[in-house]
């Protein structure tokens, strides 16, 4: 009997209940993040024995594996979907995928589980292919998905957070360097090429922004490419009629600049966009975070206009909590449920938080909104809650509970 393409519409999607794969992901991510934090450590002992920079080199490495397995895995997970479930459509690509005799003489002749022999085959079809560099990965996803790629990610990456708009160019042109470094780094040990003899500098930060960036590519990734098995199944000329259309969007967005910001360039642009109501509680909020207990450091973005994070040990892993946005034309703070609950942070604890922020302006339905997405948002205050005196206070007692543990 075919499945049903209307059936069970109403459990949970593939992205409600992230696979084992995507947990996998995220285990080698904490691990990158570790080496970077025992770095921070090491250089705060002033260690000379050995160069403790290695250690950020050696997250950088490890997060560009952790998103090379999870796109070789992920790919495998999709294909599989989609053999099992034969009444579905499936991308052009997918059908040159062939399978030797023996495979197909164990499903048809000896009774052989369809899942077990296709499985070894794709694991053995992509085991020789790297997924490194932008073009490789949207090959590999072409197999299963026709989806335009890194257009529907860099518009995923825009809803993800309030920095500048990208576009797919930047979003390939980012993940060729981060590409590129690491090659370096395993193939001539990170060597300068304008200092012979010498490494290419790089920080704490610079490894920690390449982990998060891939963290967030991911999550873009897997926004973009949706279930493996829609709920509708549409024909894939529609699927091809919104890709023209996607391209065409993605040729609109504008090309903005970019800058590193640091401390000092964020409380500047907070005095100068903010209201004194709305700044006096950002800078509470900013000045609060390294006095508690568990506070590991702010992370500065790189975007047009100033961001700053505060991250804190949350007893699994560390993350950054919350985000402070300051543009001339919005400015908000961020609760990062979502990275706090793809750090471990059990559920409980985040509602929690999500009910302890409900007297705010304009959060009176937030934790059901965020329980029914699973915590995988990132809720703004927005500038009518933070001109409130009592903002601040809501806040940081919200966030004293979540990180009492």
């Amino acid at each position: 009997m075919r499945p049903n393409p209307t059936q069970d519409s109403q459990e949970k999607t593939y992205l409600d209940t992230p696979p084992e794969t995507y947990a996998q992901f995220q285990q080698n991510l904490a691990y990158a993040r570790k080496l970077i934090h025992g770095g921070r450590n090491l250089e705060k002992l002033g260690v000379g024995a050995f160069d403790v920079t290695d250690l950020y080199r050696a997250a950088w490495t490890q997060s560009v594996a952790a998103l090379d397995h999870w796109v070789t895995r992920e790919i495998i997970d999709r294909a599989l979907a989609l053999v099992v479930q034969p009444a579905f459509a499936r991308p052009p690509k997918f059908g040159n995928l062939s399978i030797p005799v023996e495979r197909f003489e164990r499903i048809h002749h000896h009774g052989d589980s369809i899942e077990r022999v296709f499985r070894e085959h794709l694991e053995q079809h992509f085991s020789f292919m790297t997924f490194q560099s932008p073009e490789k990965i949207k090959e590999g996803f072409s197999y299963v998905s026709t989806v335009n790629l890194w257009v529907s990610v860099a518009k995923a990456l825009a809803d993800q957070n309030l920095e500048a708009a990208t576009t797919s160019d930047a979003v390939r042109a980012k993940l060729r360097e981060i590409a590129w470094r690491r090659n370096n780094i395993a193939h001539t040990a990170d060597h300068d090429p304008d200092r012979p003899g010498q490494k290419s500098t790089i920080s704490d930060q610079e490894a920690e922004e390449a982990v998060n960036w891939i963290e967030s590519i991911v999550i873009a990734i897997r926004s973009a490419l949706g279930d493996p098995i829609p709920a509708a199944s549409r024909p894939f000329s529609d699927a091809k009629k919104q890709a023209d259309a996607d391209r065409a969007s993605d040729q609109r967005l504008p090309s903005q600049p970019r800058r590193q910001w640091d401390e000092e360039g964020v409380i500047s642009a907070i005095g100068r966009y903010c209201s004194p109501e709305v700044a006096a509680t950002l800078l509470a909020i900013y000045r609060h975070a390294e006095s508690h207990p568990a506070f590991r450091g702010y992370s500065f973005g790189r975007s047009e206009n100033p961001a700053v994070s505060a991250r804190f040990d949350l007893g699994y892993d560390e993350a950054a909590v919350w985000t402070i946005y300051a543009s001339p034309k919005k400015s908000v703070l961020s609760i990062n449920f979502e990275y706090m609950r793809n750090r471990g942070v059990p559920l409980a604890r985040l509602s929690r938080l999500a009910e302890d922020l409900t007297s705010l302006p304009g959060w009176t339905r937030m934790a059901h909104q965020l329980s029914s997405a699973d915590y995988a948002k990132r809720p703004n205050v927005d500038l009518h809650a933070l001109g409130r005196l009592a903002t601040s206070e809501v806040v940081l007692t919200a966030v004293g509970e979540l990180l009492h543990v």
